[in-house]
């Protein structure tokens, strides 16, 4: 299949494959859907694994041909222009791009780890070096929590050499994760709150980005390490580890109120395109580098007047994908369908090709 350079419309009924196709874009460059973390729930029935094939131009115009294999539940292969990779964080950041789709909702209305994980993909693109400190870190938590839950559940003696060490290499890469969190966020506040205020100049947008360690005057290392050591009986106890980056939070208010608990559906879906507004324009500055938009069902708990607002600030450079059942809905929420600049795609007549 061919896109249109600006805006393309998957256009057909339920289960006709729009969201499919959006998944495949996605998995392209992040080697994963947006809707799960399973390549199995992504295999055709009855088949071991798939294969997809796709070419990303630049704003150069420079073309990169990505293919992905699944060739079994344990074998993904991925290459750019027939040079294998070896790992997914080699293509992070490479190919940027913004989905909004239904499941992006637990972006606001989840729990914290949907904040982590989302700021933890958008910070990893744009900085090679917080992905290798996310890895680490994920490595020795690891290490640490199969040690503790040993230890709680069967009574197995922690190794206190061992465990001292893990902490003293976990609290120099907290230290370094905590430094590109807040070093990042800030300017991901700034584009976040000016994106909100296009949209809604009426209400006040906040975020705030807690640290599950107090950070105060000092080496922020030295800090960590002395909390690692404190808690170490509680994490006995309870056989998991309890403090740590994987426990910060990132918390959104609307007039000084917590979005999580007090927002309507409405006010969650304005704040949610904004946050990927900011996402969008906070990539295209690191990278230098329009991101592709996958928009899947972006009009619903939206009105005209906002969506209005929405197509309009989308309008320009950006290549973009919108899912729709309704062609007259679209025209209804301000979107011009016959304009030279859009491509209308039946997604029902694909499935015969893919």
């Amino acid at each position: 299949m061919s896109f249109g350079p600006r805006t393309n419309i998957l256009h057909g009924e339920n289960g006709a494959g729009k969201t499919t196709l959006l998944e495949a874009i996605h998995s392209l460059a992040y080697t994963r859907s947006f809707k799960t973390r399973l390549d199995a729930d992504l295999t055709r029935h009855g088949q071991r694994g798939y294969q997809l094939k796709g070419v990303f131009s630049d704003h150069k115009g420079v073309d990169y041909e990505v293919r992905l294999k699944l060739e079994s539940a344990r074998k993904k292969l991925l290459s750019v222009d027939h040079k294998n990779l070896s790992s997914r964080a080699q293509i992070i950041g490479k190919f940027p791009l913004v989905s909004l789709t239904p499941e992006d909702g637990e972006l606001t209305f989840g729990s914290p780890e949907n904040r982590r994980l989302f700021f933890n993909k958008l910070l990893s693109q744009v900085d090679p070096q917080y992905l290798d400190h996310l890895l680490v870190y994920a490595r020795i938590l690891k290490q640490r929590n199969a040690m503790l839950q040993a230890h709680a559940s069967d009574g197995k003696a922690i190794d206190r050499i061992l465990i001292a060490t893990l902490d003293d290499q976990r609290a120099k890469v907290s230290a370094q994760i905590h430094a590109a969190r807040s070093k990042h966020i800030t300017e991901f506040k700034r584009l976040l709150y000016k994106a909100y205020e296009e949209l809604e100049p009426e209400k006040s947008l906040k975020m705030a980005f807690i640290s599950n360690v107090r950070i105060t005057t000092g080496d922020p290392e030295n800090h960590y390490r002395q909390t690692y050591q404190d808690s170490l009986a509680e994490d006995m106890r309870k056989g998991i580890t309890t403090r740590g980056p994987h426990r910060d939070m990132f918390t959104f208010f609307l007039d000084t109120k917590d979005l999580r608990k007090f927002g309507s559906q409405g006010e969650h879906k304005l704040v949610l395109v904004a946050i990927k507004f900011a996402e969008g324009r906070f990539l295209e500055n690191f990278l230098n580098e329009a991101p592709v938009f996958l928009l899947d069902d972006l009009f619903a708990e939206l009105d005209v007047k906002r969506s209005l607002m929405i197509v309009e600030s989308l309008r320009g450079e950006h290549q973009i994908f919108i899912t729709a059942t309704d062609l007259a809905d679209l025209r209804n929420h301000g979107l011009n369908i016959d304009g030279d600049s859009l491509q209308i795609i039946d997604a029902g007549g694909i499935q015969g090709n893919v």
